[in-house]
């Protein structure tokens, strides 16, 4: 049955490795295809003008065919323009427009009841900005004849001209309003063919009205048949208009948002502000998306907008993941079959193995996905809009597909005994899952934009607290029980956790800070290995370590929250390397969960010392009591906490957070482990999640979100169907969400197979000097053979694999006599307790040996500078500051 099982798990895998590497293809050939067959909408510009959808019902938030666009405030349009003027030229449905625009440059203005078929001006003398209407029902007057003919001087000319006509055609020129009307519009088409009239000019389609709504008068002669036959004229002179002098666009969206907005208009032609402002916004966005100066990230305008093109650091990672490493498959192949010097000579600049250039291919691959989903208008993007429902129809889903891979660990014990089948407090199955589903809540909520709705940002708060939990338990227990404080150990966790941030902050131009879980996780691992480090040969003596747990909680606490310390820092990176990293952001990432890493750390120290002094077996009765006054605070926290938070805005309860976001979470650890069952089973899909959480965190600002997480990713190539169908918004979420799991799991192999040859000499040298100092104590049975950069990499937050031996049989049901918390070390001296001395001894040498003569050996002594040399070389501590130095000068080329 097992081998059945298996042989069908492979297959399974086989197709689905399949199918949907085919499937991101397929998408990627329809989304280029469509790219190159629509180079109108190669900016997202045609998509803007022609299609879209309101996203709510109260008409607050237009959402354009596959891009986002902006919503601009006065500034902006100052930056915009330039202090020159927008001119409207037409009917009464120009002049509404032009109150739009106005509104945004001031308060509302009073309409005046004697000036509506008159010109109006207003301006802005904050911003130096004139907005004209000129009254031209006909587009005929001598003053637009000579604007369109070009005699107005160059600083007169408007940087933004909005005309429109049709409605006083068909009402008051009879049977010659298709003719005469024709002429007014060719006068514009060729006008902006041959003249500079403006810098952009938009000519509105004539205005689909509400019929229900006329006065008899105009329902005499606003005829449907007519208007239609007038816009379609208009589509067919815009279709045909190249390469104009003055750029020129006819936005039928405003059409779009006139007949899909209902109860906005009393007389069925003129619309309220909500019509009117987005239509004037849309304007704005053709006009001013690629003009105004913004940060180099988040980017968050994409309609209208060309993006940056690569600069020579980005062009480089191209160049490198394309070119080069592709090209060390051929050396590799040419080596093999062809030795010779110069092929020796070339190898040496390629990773020696076919399995790192693999890596290396697929993570390029990964990053420059990501780039072209973010960084291109290859994909759409669209609005977040949160919606209960949705949130709550993900959330089952993701629940149905945890509770239908649940699997126990029992099955995979080959020894039935009672004492044998237990998995473990905490359990790396566990912690997995624990992350997986912590991680899919977090994906959630971003997706849907929840981050608004306090009931939801609260409880997603402690998931991130939690993951330092989770951070704070695993370093602390493998320091203490390790021992092993020295550098390969610390580049293999610090490598993990950054390469993908650093490569990404590079390719996509933001920065470190911007990726904010692994800037956290690396801070509170550097905080928690100097706590260990110290002094570490004491770290056996409880006193010890709770006050440096303690002592290192108040200077953490000092540096976080008082002014001062952290400005200097980031001073020092911005006047030595050009770093600009935001101070005030990174403050409130580390003072949101400043404490919980120390929970986690106290609470792996309790747990070994259960462990060590048998609690279980040796007070069964207080074991069992203890477990269930445990178990019944765990019941009220929880709930107590979820009703504190329900009552609780977000700035309100983020006050409260960091001192006590710890009662769920140890709430949470004591319920999922308190039976047997529980600790045994786990779910096999939020566990593979879990695996990849890294990935997933990170990969998510770019290739599942869009602009930077302000936005959606759409993958579809036809981003109107996903835009205005439900089912089409939900299959795109299927498709991106497929792919998008496909991408991590093969990025986090790559990085572990990566962290793994980066970090090859330091583990090199690391084992041997634990093989030459075991052969010296001629202890060589007891050699432990060190954690590898490859597992090292692969348990990130870092956690015990299974830190419970199955020797205990006892769970928290308190049916047996030993407890479940016990360790694998007993009173005698055993092979773990050797190691840890070992490691101790390594890591001093690590750090104390730079000029010990002893790597030169004693038969003849070289000079001072070829001893430098050897110890900077075999010193992996200034290797690696080495390296930090020269990361920082290249990045003072980096900044713009």
């Amino acid at each position: 049955m097992v081998a059945q099982s298996n042989e069908k798990s492979k297959r399974i895998k086989t197709i689905l490795h399949g199918l949907i590497p085919g499937l991101l293809l397929v998408t990627l050939f329809f989304s280029v295809t469509r790219y190159l067959t629509e180079p109108q909408d190669s900016n997202r510009c045609h998509g803007m003008l022609n299609e879209g959808k309101w996203m709510t019902e109260e008409y607050q938030q237009w959402q354009p065919s596959g891009c986002m666009s902006r919503t601009y405030g006065k500034n902006e349009i100052s930056e915009c323009l330039g202090h020159k003027r927008i001119i409207y030229i037409g009917d009464s449905i120009m002049r509404e427009q032009y109150y739009a625009m106005t509104h945004f440059l001031k308060k509302p203005l009073s309409k005046p009841a004697d000036a509506i078929h008159k010109d109006q001006l207003f301006y802005s003398k904050e911003q130096d900005i004139t907005i004209e209407i000129w009254w031209d029902p006909y587009l005929n007057t001598t003053k637009t004849l000579d604007l369109l003919e070009g005699n107005f001087k160059e600083q007169q000319k408007p940087s933004l001209l909005i005309m429109g006509s049709g409605v006083w055609y068909m009402r008051r020129t009879g049977n010659d309003y298709l003719h005469l009307w024709k002429n007014a519009v060719d006068r514009i088409f060729d006008a902006a063919l041959e003249n500079h009239v403006a810098d952009r000019i938009m000519l509105s389609p004539v205005e689909i009205v509400e019929y229900p709504l006329l006065i008899p008068e105009r329902k005499a002669t606003l005829k449907f048949d007519k208007i239609t036959i007038m816009n379609n004229y208009l589509r067919e002179r815009i279709s045909l208009l190249h390469r104009p002098v003055t750029p020129m666009v006819v936005p039928f969206v405003w059409n779009e948002i006139v007949t899909s907005s209902k109860n906005q208009t009393k007389d069925g032609l003129h619309f309220m502000e909500p019509v009117t402002k987005a239509q004037a916004q849309l304007a704005l966005n053709y006009r001013c998306n690629d003009n105004v100066k913004t940060a180099p990230f988040p980017i968050d305008t994409t309609c209208c907008y060309n993006y940056p093109t690569p600069i020579w650091y980005q062009s480089s990672i191209f160049v490198f993941f394309l070119c080069f490493v592709p090209l060390g498959f051929y050396v590799i192949y040419a080596s093999n079959n062809h030795c010779g010097r110069i092929m020796d000579i070339v190898r040496w600049f390629f990773p020696a193995t076919v399995e790192t250039l693999t890596a290396l291919f697929i993570f390029g691959l990964s990053v420059i996905y990501m780039y072209i989903g973010d960084r291109s208008q290859l994909f759409g993007k669209m609005f977040k809009q949160f919606d209960i429902s949705t949130f709550a129809i993900l959330i089952l889903l993701m629940i149905i597909l945890g509770v239908v891979t649940l699997k126990s660990n029992h099955n995979n014990n080959n020894n039935n005994s009672e004492k044998n089948n237990d998995a473990g407090f905490l359990n790396r199955d566990q912690t997995d899952e624990w992350k997986g589903w912590m991680q899919l809540v977090i994906l959630i909520y971003h997706f849907v934009g929840a981050s608004r709705i306090a009931g939801i940002y609260n409880p997603v708060r402690i998931l991130v607290a939690a993951y330092l939990f989770q951070t704070g338990y695993g370093h602390f227990f493998f320091f203490y029980k390790k021992a092993d404080f020295g550098i390969a150990r610390i580049l293999g966790v610090m490598v993990r956790l950054n390469l993908l941030t650093c490569v990404l902050a590079y390719l996509m131009k933001t920065d470190y800070l911007f990726y904010y879980f692994s800037p956290l996780v690396s801070f509170w691992f550097g905080v928690i290995w100097i706590t260990m480090r110290i002094m570490s040969s004491y770290n056996k003596k409880p006193w010890f370590i709770l006050s440096k747990i303690v002592i290192m909680a108040i200077i953490t606490g000092f540096i976080i929250y008082y002014p001062g310390i952290l400005e200097f820092v980031f001073n020092c990176l911005d006047l030595l390397f050009r770093i600009q990293w935001n101070v005030t952001e990174w403050r409130f990432r580390l003072s949101l969960d400043a404490w919980i890493v120390y929970v986690g750390m106290l609470c792996a120290y309790v747990t070994i010392k259960l462990s060590e002094y048998k609690i279980s077996s040796n007070y069964p009765r207080l074991w069992f009591l203890t477990k269930l006054a445990c178990l019944i605070l765990s019941i009220l926290g929880m709930i107590g906490f979820f009703v504190f938070e329900l009552t609780q805005s977000k700035s309100s309860y983020t006050v409260y957070h960091p001192y006590m976001s710890w009662i769920p979470i140890l709430s949470f650890v004591v319920l999922r482990n308190y039976t047997r069952w529980g600790r045994n089973t786990y779910s096999r899909f939020f566990a593979f999640i879990g695996k990849i959480s890294l990935e997933t965190f990170i990969g998510q600002f770019h290739m599942w979100l869009a602009a930077d997480t302000r936005g959606l990713l759409v993958i579809l190539p036809n981003a109107s169907w996903v835009i205005k169908s439900q089912l089409g918004w939900w299959v795109n979420l299927l498709v991106s969400s497929i792919v998008f799991i496909f991408v991590c799991y093969h990025l986090s192999q790559a990085t572990s197979v990566l962290t793994k040859w980066i970090c090859s000499g330091v583990q090199e040298q690391q084992n041997n000097r634990n093989v030459t100092n075991a052969a010296n104590s001629n202890t060589s049975n007891a050699i432990s053979t060190t954690k590898s950069a490859s597992d090292v990499a692969d348990s990130v937050p870092l956690l015990p694999t299974n830190h419970t031996i199955s020797s205990s049989n006892n769970d928290f049901d308190g049916d047996s006599s030993t407890s479940i918390l016990s360790m694998d070390e007993g009173t005698q001296k055993g092979p773990a307790q050797i190691h840890v001395e070992r490691a101790s001894e390594e890591s001093a040498i690590d750090i104390d040996e730079v000029w010990g003569e002893s790597l030169y050996g004693s038969q003849s002594k070289p000079s001072w500078y070829k001893s430098l040399y050897v110890s900077v070389t075999n010193n992996y501590w200034i290797k690696s500051v080495i390296c930090l130095v020269a990361m920082g000068i290249v990045n003072r080329f980096c900044v713009a």
